[in-house]
This record gives C-alpha cells, sequence and structure tokens, in this order.
C-alpha cells in the first residue's frame, strides 16, 4: 500500500468536499487520449506533410534538423492555423472516437474518470479544475446521474450558480474542445481573463488541492495563480509518475504542501476511492493503515473475481514493507536499546499485514493459500547479504510474527489443511533449503537469554511471550477474553512444536509458554485437545498428507514423542 495515498485518502475523507482536483492530461491517458507531447508529435506530422516531407520514425529528430530548435507546442498550433475555429476542426479528432476506437474502448471514461464521479457523487469533491478539452469527466458524471456546472469560458463565471452553492463545478480553463474559445497557444496561456483568474484565486485559497497528470510546466497563467494565492486553509497534494518536475516540487515548496509518487491516474483515484470508502465503512478516527487494509480485504475476499485485486493489496503492501525491512543496516553495534528499538520496529512495520493474514485467513478459501504462503516465504528466507550475526538473525523476525499470525488463525478457522501446508513449506539459507520451522524458529532469531536482557524481563520463554502479547489485539474481535485467546496461542505453539519434532527432530524442539502452563496444570491441555480434534472431526482429518503426517497414528507417535523430550527438558526450562 502507498502511504502517501493513504494520507491523501485520510485528507478528503476527514475534510469532506473541502478539497479541489486540478487535472491534465495524464488522467485521460488510458482512454486514448493524447498527452500534450503527442500532440506535439502529431502536430508535427501535420507540418511535416505541409512541407511534403516524411518525418517518421523520429518526428522529433526532424523537426529539430529541420528548423534548428526543439518542438513547441504553442509554436506548431499557431503556425498551422489562424484562427481558434480552425484550431478546434484540428483537434477534434484527437477527442472524439471513431469506428475502430469504439470496437477499442478508447475515448470514454477511464477508471479515474469514473472513481472522480462516485467521490463527486459522495460530495468528497466540489470542484475540479482541468486543463482538459475532453468530456470524459462530464459523462463518468451522467452516468452515475450528475449534470454539473461546467465553465469553459470567462463568460460562464458570472453566469453560472457560485461553487460554494454547486453540488459540482467543473472549471475547463482553456475550454472545451466544441468551443471555439480554446486557450492553447504560449500568449494565450501566459494571463488569464480576470474573471477566470479571480475565480482560480478564490479556489486555490479556500479549497485543498489535489493534482494528478499535470506537470506544471506548460500552463504559465496557472502556475502563475497557485503560486500567488497565499492562504492555504488545507493541504495540497502534487501527484507524479516516475520522478518529479522542478516546477511541481517548486509549486509544493511555495504552497507548503506534498509531492505524492503514484503508479498512474486509475491506480491512484482507485486507491484513493477505495480507502475512503473503507474509512467510512469503519468509521475510523485516524488514519490508520489497517483498518483501511482491513476493510479492503473484506471487499475484496468474499467475491472470486476480486482474487486479482486482493492479491494485488496482499502483494503491496508485501513489498512495501520488505522494503523498508531491506533498508536496515545490519553493521555496526548492537547494544540492547539498539535491538530493541528494531524489535519494536519490526512488529510495527508488520501491523497492517498480521491485520491482513489474521482476518484473511480466517474468512478466505483455499484458493487464496498461495497468497498467504508466499507473502510468508517473503520474509522467511535469508537475505544474500554480510553483516552482524545479531541483526542478519533478527531479520527473520517478520517471518517467525506472520508464521504466527497465519497459524493462529488457521487453528481459528479450524483451517488445517493450510497449516499442515504452512509447516511443510522450505525457505532458503546461505547454506541451502531448510524447514521453515527451523528456518524461523525463535531460537535462530535471538537467543533467549539474549532477548530477557533486551526486554529486561526473566520471562522463561520471552519470544513466545512476546509474540503472545503483541499478537492478542489482532484476536480481540474473534475472542475478546484472554483465556479463549491464551488457549488458541497454546494450541498452535504445542501444534509447532510437535511439527519441529516430526520435519526436523534433532533432540530439540521449540518450547512456548504453553510449557509452564503444564507445569503448573500437571496436565497436556494442548495435547488432550489437537488429540480428539484430529481423531474425531471432519476438520481435523485435514491435516494428515505425505509431507506432515500421515495419519493419525503417525501424529499420536509424534505426541508420544515430543512429550518424552518435554519430561526431559522442562525442569530446565520453568
Amino acid at each position: 500500500m502507498n502511504d502517501q495515498v493513504t494520507s491523501v485518502s485520510y485528507s478528503v475523507y476527514s475534510n469532506k468536499g473541502a478539497f479541489a482536483l486540478l487535472l491534465g492530461s495524464g488522467i485521460s491517458r488510458s482512454a486514448g487520449i493524447p498527452t500534450g507531447w503527442e500532440v506535439v508529435l502529431n502536430l508535427i506530422r501535420h507540418t511535416a506533410t505541409l512541407k511534403n516531407e516524411n518525418c517518421e520514425p523520429d518526428p522529433e529528430k526532424w523537426f529539430t534538423e529541420k528548423f534548428k530548435k526543439d518542438p513547441d507546442y504553442s509554436d506548431l498550433l499557431e503556425s498551422l492555423t489562424n484562427t481558434p475555429a480552425e484550431r478546434l476542426n484540428l483537434l477534434r479528432p484527437l477527442f472524439e472516437p471513431n469506428e475502430e476506437d469504439l470496437e477499442d474502448g478508447l475515448k470514454k471514461p477511464t477508471v479515474a474518470h469514473r472513481m472522480i464521479a462516485e467521490l463527486v457523487r459522495k460530495r468528497y469533491i466540489r470542484v475540479v479544475i482541468t486543463t482538459n478539452f475532453d468530456r470524459l469527466l462530464e459523462n463518468a458524471l451522467k452516468d452515475v446521474g450528475i449534470e454539473p456546472t461546467v465553465i469553459s469560458n470567462p463568460g460562464h463565471v458570472e453566469n453560472t450558480m457560485p461553487i460554494v452553492h454547486s453540488p459540482i463545478t467543473i472549471i475547463k480553463i482553456h475550454g472545451d474542445y466544441l468551443d471555439t474559445s480554446l486557450l492553447n497557444i504560449k500568449s494565450e496561456l501566459y494571463k488569464y481573463d480576470d474573471r477566470l483568474g479571480e475565480l482560480l484565486r478564490f479556489v486555490f485559497e479556500n479549497f485543498g488541492l489535489i493534482t494528478c497528470g499535470w506537470s506544471a510546466t506548460w500552463d504559465i497563467a496557472l502556475r502563475q495563480a497557485l503560486e500567488s494565492s497565499n492562504k492555504f486553509r488545507f493541504s495540497n497534494y502534487f501527484t507524479y509518475v516516475g520522478k518529479p518536475v522542478g516546477d511541481l516540487e517548486n509549486l509544493a515548496s511555495i504552497r507548503k504542501g506534498h509531492t505524492v509518487a503514484i503508479d498512474n491516474a486509475d491506480t491512484f483515484f482507485k486507491e484513493l476511492h477505495e480507502n475512503v470508502e473503507a474509512l467510512e465503512n469503519s468509521n475510523s478516527e485516524h488514519p490508520l493503515t489497517p483498518q483501511i487494509a482491513l476493510a479492503r480485504l473484506k471487499k475484496y475476499i468474499v467475491r472470486d473475481e476480486h482474487i486479482i485485486s486482493l492479491h494485488d493489496l496482499i502483494k503491496g503492501e508485501v513489498e512495501r514493507v520488505y522494503e523498508n525491512f531491506d533498508s536496515l543496516l545490519v553493521n555496526g553495534t548492537s547494544s540492547s536499546e539498539e535491538i530493541k528499538q528494531r524489535i519494536e520496529y519490526y512488529f510495527q512495520q508488520c501491523s497492517t499485514l498480521c491485520t491482513l493474514f489474521v482476518n484473511g485467513v480466517y474468512w478466505g478459501k483455499e484458493q487464496h493459500y498461495s497468497i498467504w504462503l508466499s507473502s510468508l516465504a517473503r520474509f522467511s528466507s535469508a537475505k544474500d547479504r554480510s553483516g552482524g550475526t545479531i541483526w542478519l538473525n533478527l531479520e527473520t523476525l517478520p517471518g517467525l510474527i506472520f508464521l504466527y499470525s497465519i497459524g493462529l488463525s488457521s487453528i481459528l478457522r479450524k483451517d488445517y489443511k493450510l497449516l499442515s501446508n504452512m509447516f511443510s513449506m522450505t525457505v532458503h539459507r546461505s547454506y541451502g533449503e531448510m524447514n521453515i520451522l527451523e528456518g524461523v524458529s525463535a531460537h535462530n532469531v535471538i537467543d533467549p537469554d539474549s532477548l530477557k536482557t533486551v526486554l529486561g524481563n526473566r520471562n522463561f520463554v520471552p519470544m513466545s511471550e512476546m509474540l503472545f502479547s503483541k499478537l492478542q489485539p489482532f484476536f480481540d474481535s474473534y475472542m475478546p477474553h484472554t483465556r479463549d485467546y491464551e488457549n488458541l496461542f497454546d494450541i498452535f505453539e504445542y501444534m509447532l512444536a510437535i511439527a519441529y519434532t516430526k520435519k526436523i527432530g534433532r533432540g530439540w524442539s521449540p518450547i512456548g509458554r504453553f510449557g509452564y502452563r503444564i507445569m503448573r496444570s500437571g496436565k497436556m491441555h494442548p495435547s488432550e485437545h489437537i488429540l480428539h480434534e484430529f481423531k474425531t472431526t471432519k476438520e481435523g482429518a485435514r491435516l494428515f498428507s505425505p509431507s506432515l503426517f500421515a495419519d493419525f497414528e503417525d501424529l499420536e507417535q509424534t505426541d508420544k514423542d515430543f512429550k518424552e523430550y518435554f519430561s526431559k527438558v522442562c525442569y530446565h526450562f520453568f
């Protein structure tokens, strides 16, 4: 997930109707409406035709060599036409679909236009300023039953309803392609009519601003209007694809705003709309990424046709978190305070994914297994880099956190096939492949005695205790009573221990907080539950597979093996 887009989303949600959009040609790119540069190339081709020359395959190179200067949109348009009407006829084919366009689904509202229309319908957006001549946004609004107030020339300013009283006003500052009052050439773009200038100043000083598909490079008067408006009642966000151009960064600085990196207009407005919708549904008071993520997860996971969106949601957050962890230093000093801060950072960054995994596993289906397990594998394999041993070992802590998150939810859901698949996973190490239970075991993440020192406590099993307390909030909605959660945690850790005994053995198995609970009671509570569950229930039978426990007898024998080991070592632990 894009944290910057999350911030924009919360601003829009928290200040309903207080933001205006400023849209450039990039908003209509996926509809086949050309960008400004593509129009320039088209105009160069017209120029070459008039010269009876062929400018292909590189129109820009042809123009530069022919005229000894770089091509300029305004100069080209002025040289090809003499009046606004002529400019209209030249530009019309660029905005209206022909038969081929209709067959290809081009020159109709994009995902971005339709998401904007939804935000308008819900009254989050009331003003849109655009440099575009097309009518794609108007068409998208009409599709949801909204007839916008459109200002496409200065004369409209005085003859339309004031924007404060209109549900939605579209200000087409350069005109409409069916209006001969187009502003295209440099002299027209240098200064706006006073009526239009005053309207823009009012918007820029009284509304927050979100720009998209606009580089700030060509539109001099618009840029000056933004620079000269010196009141900032709400935030300003300037989106960009790739790298932000200097003009855009300068505007953000002047207006005390923020530049926001996005993939494209469609994905930006889709995520913006979904985040706002998620905040509506959760009635959130804070821009907490886990809450937004959970609302989107619930929307996607119930319908099979949304599996791609679900995959993208999880993958996007996985990669965001992975990149954050990958940038951490793994050299230098390793004081207790530094280690403690690193551990806290891991848990904080894993919060959203824990929310997604716990709820996704609980509500998901078998077809979703690959999403959870591939995400777990991403954090459970060692990175091929050198560094301090303590830091490199700690890099597998996120894998352990997610192993517990998925495992606990699997048992809560009684999805034992997923549990079996997870316990059978292999992960990469520099010296080869190994079972995930060994690769991300608590003992390998950090030595228990070292962790006790770092945390400043004397817990028998410090990692188990830390995971217990850190993960409990993610299960509160399913089991609000601590006793129920304790039992769930004990069952999972006991299953983890006997799975380790089966898959790795070697005279050692991980013992969690269930160990001293058994010692206090004198009973093997998790064992009794597990054996009963897997012997008598239909769900329990799904645990058995050639990759873990072949059948109930195999499970029962492994349980006996672990109990024998536990009886030998328990007094050293507790």
